[in-house]
């Protein structure tokens, strides 16, 4: 089994577009990087989308992921992008298990792929279907969080600290198959976040980490 840690970024959709109807952003960038049975790097992946619903990028995106008008100028389009990211993770003769921060990248490519019109293989379909994972979700249920924490946050309660940019699509998904590392481990887990998983369990509610750290101050990216 290999494992495929992803992270999307996107651009918002041109408001008065038929498009949002579907859907209101698009991809503009896909990270993700590929772990071993043990979870340790083995092959990355790296690729701007250019958005076909919106020629410039929103400012406000460009500010909190870099991504530029010319960086995604002559960039392929999603219907190749996507599949050249599914070919990838396809290419290892191997199963495979995905996993995202959130929903939310999901929820985005089942979107795009109906406004775009994005014929599945069977392979494609399979891979989707079948081995994709929230990870923020299976973080914060068992830990025992309420609402949805942050990729920064779950990182800092683990002492890891954050390489790279944030919102930029490989280094947040590198980031995340560090977390993704320590949480599979017993040993690494009972290291870091064993502590805050006996807080936040129902018998110890005066000692909640709510009463430690404001959650809201921490956004669900």
């Amino acid at each position: 089994m290999k494992h495929i840690v992803v992270d999307l970024e996107m651009n918002n959709i041109r408001r008065k577009s038929e498009a949002r109807k579907i859907c209101t952003n698009e991809i503009i960038e896909i990270g993700a990087s590929m772990l071993d049975e043990n979870l340790w790097e083995i092959g990355k992946f790296q690729l701007y989308v250019k958005p076909e619903y919106n020629d410039v990028i929103v400012p406000k995106i460009s500010r909190l992921t870099g991504i530029t008008n010319e960086m995604v100028a002559n960039a392929p389009t999603f219907s190749i992008a996507f599949r050249q990211f599914t070919n990838w993770c396809l290419s290892i003769k191997d199963d495979v298990m995905i996993y995202a921060w959130s929903n939310t990248d999901y929820s985005q490519v089942m979107k795009e792929i109906q406004l775009k019109e994005y014929r599945l293989s069977e392979e494609e379909h399979n891979l989707l279907d079948q081995g994709w994972t929230d990870f923020q979700n299976e973080f914060d249920i068992h830990l025992g969080f309420e609402r949805q924490i942050s990729l920064k946050l779950a990182l800092d309660m683990a002492g890891i600290d954050f390489n790279g940019r944030q919102h930029d699509a490989l280094d947040d998904a590198r980031n995340t198959a560090k977390l993704l590392r320590i949480f599979k481990d017993e040993e690494l887990f009972d290291q870091t976040l064993r502590k805050i998983e006996e807080v936040m369990k129902p018998s110890s509610l005066e000692n909640t980490l709510g009463n430690l750290i404001d959650l809201s101050m921490f956004t669900t990216t």
